[in-house]
């Protein structure tokens, strides 16, 4: 009779329990799907300050862009402030400026940077941007990148035949002068083999019969080396027509470096020096201007990093450097010695392994040795696509990349 009475006490407490429950589950049902919608509302406004990000990188990379096609005529100033190198930037040769920018009307709240990154060894005609952006009060983030071509110098021109010795002038060994001039071969070896360029080029040859041109014996007479200076054979060519050196144009320069300024190899040169590059750093600096008239007696250039040595008119205000005879130059060298012969009487080398260039003749010429060699333009031989106006800033197509700093 007991338990008769209790059951419907403990079927009370049953459905209580059961009630409890469900009540319970309601709450945390609504409490997931208030957390849930909560979630969906942070990750939305993530992902719209990420975007705002992303849209203000953007923003900071066509500003920088613009900047740089400002200063197109001056590229080498974009580099005057230093700055960090980004990640994965390591190296002497690499230059880096950060420039700050300026806030966006659109997005006045976002601050944007970007920093410029050169290789002054391989391509000092490419820039990287790399634009950042962040928004204040969350960590949205972004950064993108893209490369341009710049003016920093135009191509040099392409020879058909790369002389080992270039002058303005003429050539005449000092006597019992032990000096050599060995032209490309077929086989790519110096000093052998069949010639397929001329040992000694010259622009200008005295036209001595005053006829307005210049006979095979006019030309001979003034690039006068015998045949044991000649090891290697190759052609000693000069102008056919009569030409004169007053005033002087650069005749020599020009046929080897094209429309390259001196003002573009000197400002290379000092940014090269500036980042610490020398000829036993790695990479090793390719590009010297030398305005000291002090003789040179450190061999530079390596067949993998040829060097382009010049030697200023400043250099050469009273007489040209000599080379010591140890020294040895892989690359170019060239002699700013103004059409004036007197600056370069009785010069003194040791050897070049490329191309010497000589802005005059070389009378009394007493020591050294020119050796061709193809690779001696690379130093200043720059890569621009086929087509592409080296006169003007350029995108560089396919750069383009986004990622987080």
């Amino acid at each position: 009779m007991t338990g008769h009475r209790t059951a419907p006490a403990q079927r009370g407490a049953i459905t209580l329990l059961v009630a409890i429950g469900l009540v319970t589950l309601a709450a945390l049902t609504s409490l997931f799907s208030a957390r849930s919608v909560l979630v969906d509302q942070l990750a939305n406004r993530n992902h719209a300050h990420a975007i705002q990000a992303r849209l203000a990188a953007d923003a900071a990379l066509a500003s920088a862009q613009a900047l740089i096609v400002a200063s197109a005529h001056n590229s080498h100033a974009l580099f005057a402030t230093r700055g960090l190198c980004p990640e994965g930037v390591n190296g002497l040769q690499w230059q880096c400026s950060d420039w700050p920018l300026a806030p966006h009307p659109a997005m006045p709240q976002a601050r944007l940077s970007a920093t410029l990154v050169r290789d002054l060894v391989q391509s000092p005609h490419v820039i990287r941007v790399h634009a950042s952006a962040s928004m204040p009060g969350h960590e949205s983030r972004a950064q993108v990148r893209e490369s341009l071509f710049v003016p920093v110098m135009p191509p040099a021109p392409t020879l058909a035949a790369t002389a080992a010795l270039v002058l303005n002038g003429c050539l005449h060994p000092a006597p019992g002068a032990g000096v050599r001039v060995c032209p490309l071969s077929r086989q790519g070896e110096v000093c052998s083999g069949n010639a397929i360029g001329p040992a000694v080029q010259t622009h200008f040859v005295p036209d001595t019969d005053r006829n307005g041109l210049i006979s095979a014996a006019e030309n001979l007479s003034c690039l006068a080396l015998q045949a044991a200076s000649l090891p290697a054979g190759g052609d000693r060519v000069g102008p056919s027509t009569a030409t004169t050196r007053s005033p002087c144009t650069g005749a020599a320069w020009r046929s080897v470096l094209g429309q390259i300024r001196q003002e573009e190899v000197q400002a290379w040169s000092r940014a090269q020096e500036s980042q610490g590059l020398s000829a036993s750093s790695t990479p090793p600096r390719t590009v010297y201007w030398i305005d000291s008239p002090a003789p040179w007696t450190q061999s530079v250039g390596t067949s993998e990093h040829p060097v382009l040595l010049v030697f200023s008119a400043l250099a050469c205000s009273a007489r040209c450097p000599h080379l010591g005879a140890a020294v040895r130059i892989l690359g170019t060298v060239v002699l700013d010695s103004g059409c004036d012969d007197e600056k370069v009487r009785a010069w003194q080398g040791g050897s070049v392994e490329g191309q010497l260039v000589v802005e005059s003749g070389l009378p009394d010429w007493r020591a050294g040795a020119v050796l061709a060699r193809a690779e001696g333009r690379k130093a200043y031989t720059l890569h621009w696509p086929e087509g592409m106006d080296a006169t003007r800033t350029q995108r560089i197509h396919g750069s383009w990349s986004d990622g987080t700093p």
